[in-house]
């Protein structure tokens, strides 16, 4: 469809994107204009601006299916033409991909905001485009890293929300870490992915297994933190035999209720995982009880040491999803997810082969792959286990424990991980 007889009024904008150029693509902007009539409105889409691309034929032909159809087969008008019009179309995210594919990307290209991203990958899907193509990955890791190391910016919660998919889809790995890692620690609620405003592609979003393993994550945290908090009660409830055991019983939890992180049922309903170790950065407190006690080991252990420990265990506990571990576990045909699974074994790192360095939780939440499957290595993980097999050493260079949260299932829509336990492999 072409411009009708009036486009001579619109402002017209040029894009000389290459020099000579044979190709001019002219891409209508319209507006949506609102107007009274009778008793309710109507609105209207309006021609307001025409925008000039001066291109090559030979590259956008040779960038996707749609435009080597559309300029090389006879069938199509298009091809004899050097003068083409499109409308419904970002302007912003076509200007980007032409920038790319002329191999003009410049500084102005990495300023773009999350919004222009998420156009560009609408007008990869409709025009065949490839995110992951070596151009177009390379480009949005420069987009990344300028965008990380302006003075006057850091990514907010909501801004983490929009990188999932952009990052899931140009396949940057070290962007896709930290989101998920920023969410899962972040998140006051449930971890959801977020559009920008006015973007109305529906059809592009995450996985949601994704975001169930993300929540799936999050659950974990508060386990193994409730896990290490509650070790000093269980001792003091099962072993102690002394008077003074009730008297350290409530000076304990009455310090760990001071900061406001105790109960962590309670604490969680409002509060993220980063926000509840910040309250357990003030334990003890000036208002914490001091008790004499027997001497007895089940109680008299020191408050402070124990809160700190757990609160370490449960910030380095998490390094985010890894996109190498999802690729590796996706279901496939034959010897499904071999790649993934060859991590599990006895001397191999976690991270093996991997981009980034992570250990055994990032490996086991970033499963892709039939969720029987790996509750069956689950179950043969803990029969190993529970016949005195010892434990699995830790791999990769990440760091920290080498133990694996082992949710069994996690249900859609719902942070509910069934079957948790600590897995202690050889």
């Amino acid at each position: 469809m072409a411009p009708d007889n009036t486009d001579w009024q619109l402002e017209h904008e040029y894009y000389t994107i290459a020099d000579p150029h044979d190709l001019v693509i002219r891409v209508v902007e319209h507006e949506d204009i609102t107007r009274t009539e009778g008793n309710g409105t109507i609105t209207e889409s309006k021609a307001c601006k025409l925008h000039i691309f001066k291109v090559k034929r030979d590259t956008l032909s040779n960038s996707g299916p749609y435009f080597r159809k559309l300029l090389t087969n006879g069938n199509f008008k298009e091809a004899s033409q050097d003068t083409i019009d499109m409308h419904e179309d970002s302007v912003k995210g076509l200007a980007l991909w032409f920038k790319l594919l002329h191999d003009k990307a410049d500084e102005s290209t990495y300023k773009a905001g999350i919004d222009d991203v998420w156009f560009m990958l609408a007008t990869a899907n409709k025009y065949g485009f490839d995110p992951g193509a070596e151009v177009a990955t390379k480009w949005f890791g420069k987009w990344y890293e300028f965008q990380t190391r302006r003075q006057d910016h850091s990514f907010d919660y909501m801004e983490h929300q929009q990188l999932l998919f952009p990052c899931f889809t140009f396949d940057h790995i070290q962007g896709f870490r930290a989101a998920t890692k920023y969410l899962v620690y972040r998140a006051s609620g449930h971890i959801t992915e977020k559009r920008p405003d006015g973007f109305s592609h529906d059809h592009l979003h995450m996985d949601p297994i994704v975001l169930q393993q993300l929540n799936a994550a999050k659950g974990r945290l508060k386990t193994i933190l409730h896990r290490s908090l509650y070790a000093p009660i269980n001792g003091l409830l099962k072993e102690a035999r002394c008077r003074c055991r009730a008297d350290v019983l409530y000076a304990y939890e009455q310090a760990l209720a001071n900061t406001g992180a105790w109960p962590l049922e309670a604490a969680f309903l409002g509060h993220s995982v980063d926000r509840v170790l910040k309250m357990l950065d003030g334990f003890p407190g000036p208002r914490a009880l001091t008790s004499q006690t027997c001497g007895a080991s089940a109680c008299s252990f020191n408050f402070a040491p124990v809160v700190g420990k757990a609160r370490e265990e449960c910030r380095q506990y998490f390094d985010g999803l890894c996109l190498d571990c999802m690729n590796t576990s996706k279901p496939k045909f034959g010897d499904a997810n071999e790649d993934y699974w060859q991590h599990s074994k006895q001397g191999v790192p976690w991270d093996a082969g991997c981009r980034i360095r992570h250990q055994q939780p990032s490996w086991y939440f970033s499963f892709m792959g039939r969720r029987y499957k790996m509750v069956e290595w689950v179950d043969r993980s803990h029969s190993y286990s529970n016949r005195g097999y010892g434990q699995r050493g830790a791999g990769g260079g990440g760091g920290g424990a080498g133990q694996a949260a082992a949710p069994r299932s996690v249900a859609s829509g719902e942070e509910e991980v069934h079957g948790l336990q600590e897995l202690n492999l050889q």
